[in-house]
């Protein structure tokens, strides 16, 4: 009815306004983490004291290192509390991982940090278990789009992320409301969406065959990449001190950065950007030295 529906637009743009915000900061943030790291590359040697830090944080924080993404989507599932500590937790140690040249993303932190907000939000407004489900992908949503500046494809993903082929209807338009709001106040703050100029191919049969098989290849790659962070996982439990194990994945990212470059540190969005801007492409197998670097960092406990 149309209290239900005035309340969660009031709701999705209070949720909007608040990640979209923490949103802007943390990328301002991140932004001067990668700039740092690449004016100053001794940075890089500093990454398992770094490891240490965040292993003392967490441990101080009484939550276990190996609590990542995919905590948000049970929370979501089962109705597991997620507290607000976990939100400055992600955005201070996902800063310090890129300032130090560990290779990890921002779309993991934005579902943690976000879907963290959405929900104790949720509780602050008093919803009742089904209706915090959705605060929390409210959540999840807007930091996405806050970050990379895609309200339609955050809210998508947001929504079908919880299970896969699974669209949560119900909270499609809360999700989209909240996205479009984030990515307005982010812009306000001064944050440059995500975006490239390309030329449209002709559409012709042979490029949409092309283009499915290229979807068919990076389904593969995803494959690949979810069996490699298990397998890294696995092994480096292996090291059952959580302070040994993420100060050995440290040294392992500053040993794989001797031998195969900066290139694949932090985000690695500039391989992305020459290869798109400049048509500069990187080596063939790119794409795996991504994959390994990311593995160890995030299985050692990097964040």
């Amino acid at each position: 009815n149309i209290s239900i529906f005035a309340r969660w637009c009031l709701f999705a743009v209070i949720i909007g306004v608040v990640v979209g915000a923490v949103g802007a900061a943390f990328e301002h943030a991140l932004e001067w983490a990668t700039e740092t790291r690449q004016e100053q590359s001794w940075t890089l040697y500093f990454l398992p004291l770094v490891g240490v830090f965040i292993a003392f944080w967490y441990s101080k924080m009484d939550m276990p290192l190996e609590r990542g993404t995919n905590f948000i989507l049970t929370s979501v599932r089962q109705d597991h509390p997620v507290r607000l500590r976990l939100a400055p937790s992600i955005f201070i140690t996902s800063v310090l991982t890129h300032l130090c040249g560990g290779s990890a993303g921002r779309e993991g932190a934005a579902l943690q940090m976000g879907g963290t907000i959405g929900q104790c939000m949720g509780r602050t407004f008093r919803l009742d278990d089904r209706d915090l489900r959705v605060a929390t992908l409210a959540g999840m949503a807007a930091f996405f789009s806050a970050l990379f500046g895609t309200p339609l494809a955050a809210t998508v993903f947001a929504i079908m992320v919880i299970s896969i082929g699974v669209l949560y209807h119900v909270a499609l338009y809360p999700s989209l409301l909240a996205a479009l709001v984030a990515y307005g106040v982010s812009v306000r703050l001064g944050v440059e969406p995500t975006r490239f100029t390309v030329a449209v191919p002709d559409q012709s049969v042979g490029m949409f065959v092309r283009v499915a098989a290229l979807g068919v290849l990076c389904a593969l790659v995803s494959i690949l990449f979810c069996k490699l962070m298990h397998g890294a996982g696995h092994l480096m439990k292996r090291i059952k001190n959580p302070w040994l194990r993420v100060i050995c994945g440290g040294f392992a990212v500053i040993a794989l950065t001797w031998i195969f470059g900066t290139d694949y540190n932090g985000a690695g969005m500039d391989i992305v950007t020459r290869a798109i801007e400049q048509e500069t492409v990187a080596v063939p197998w790119a794409f795996l030295l991504k994959l390994v670097f990311t593995a160890v960092t995030l299985a050692a406990g990097f964040q």
